[in-house]
């Protein structure tokens, strides 16, 4: 029995032009509606935002060009958002362990989680617990590092075998859960200052939104994949530290605003500066490339208009660091 929701392509293609307007014809355009897909690429590149928040495209070429764009910017982000990851995690281990005097587990979580911090001693258990969930996940999955813990007689799993199996969001809420020292010498660590110590878990839940994205190919250009709101503190924090002019305000509704927390992360944990700079000016290039592809009405809406502002910000102060 055929199913009557069933479309072939030349069905999609006569579907689109009928419901929206968008010009859509030839063999060129169902190649490139095959290869993106109808639900992942028409329907997630046709609006910004929101479902109602539609993006006037008049030919499939200009979405086909905002798809590339997104998809440009997350592979030239990929490099270095791992790379964040894994040197945010490193650091952090090395700050916890010179503190606890011990790399086990319940010696990390006795000595330096005091219960005092967000949710007091149940925020410290439910830190404790979805640790062990994830271990068990992983021994589940035969992780040959968290197995040979579990498994061997008389061993315990470190803090450092944990750190390799958890994702950002609960590497946020072991940060987060840290006595005020400890925490601080993590941030003195990652190259921020001791005051800015409480803000380590929020920075991190903002790179995660952005590393899960384009780790899992989602859309990026319109920061939908963004789960809660950043915190206040997250963009004074960078508009104070870089210098950014007044004109280029962050609200973390674009992704050059995620871009600003990438340099700036990227540079006080040490990543040289002629790599954040090439990303950067790759950037500008793949903006420029979009301009060129789709009206000036279409561009806008998908780069904003004070995108050149936020980037010379983050070009200057890249200078005098």
């Amino acid at each position: 029995m055929t199913d009557p929701g069933y479309k072939t392509l030349n069905q999609l293609m006569r579907h689109i032009r009928c419901s929206s307007g968008m010009g859509i014809a030839g063999a060129t355009h169902k190649r490139a509606l095959a290869r993106m897909g109808y639900f992942h690429g028409y329907k997630g590149y046709r609006f910004a935002g929101s479902a109602d928040r539609r993006i006037p495209y008049s030919d499939f070429d200009e979405l086909r060009a905002v798809l590339e764009f997104d998809s440009a910017l997350k592979a030239m982000l990929y490099p270095m958002l791992m790379q964040l990851e894994m040197t945010m995690k490193n650091v952090a281990l090395v700050e916890i362990l010179r503190a606890a005097g011990s790399s086990r587990l319940s010696d990390v979580y006795d000595r330096l989680m005091l219960g005092d911090k967000r949710d007091g001693r149940r925020g410290k258990l439910e830190v404790i617990h979805a640790g062990n969930g994830v271990l068990l996940d992983a021994h589940k999955r035969n992780n040959v590092i968290i197995r040979h813990y579990y498994d061997a007689p008389g061993e315990s799993v470190p803090l450092w075998a944990l750190m390799e199996v958890i994702t950002l969001g609960h590497f946020s809420r072991i940060l987060e859960q840290l006595s005020g020292p400890v925490i601080q010498a993590v941030a003195t660590g990652w190259g921020l200052k001791r005051r800015d110590a409480e803000l380590l878990p929020h920075l991190v839940l903002a790179l995660k939104d952005l590393r899960n994205c384009v780790a899992h190919n989602g859309t990026a250009f319109d920061t939908r994949f963004k789960t809660a709101k950043i915190r206040d503190q997250i963009p004074t924090l960078l508009t104070r530290e870089m210098s950014l002019p007044s004109a280029a305000t962050l609200h973390f509704d674009t992704l050059t605003d995620y871009l600003a927390l990438v340099v700036y992360l990227a540079r006080c944990l040490g990543m040289p500066k002629r790599e954040i700079t090439a990303l950067i000016r790759r950037y500008v290039a793949h903006a420029e490339e979009l301009r060129a592809r789709v009206p000036q009405r279409v561009f806008d809406i998908i780069v904003h208009t004070d995108n050149r502002t936020k980037l010379d910000g983050l070009r200057c102060w890249l200078r005098t660091t």
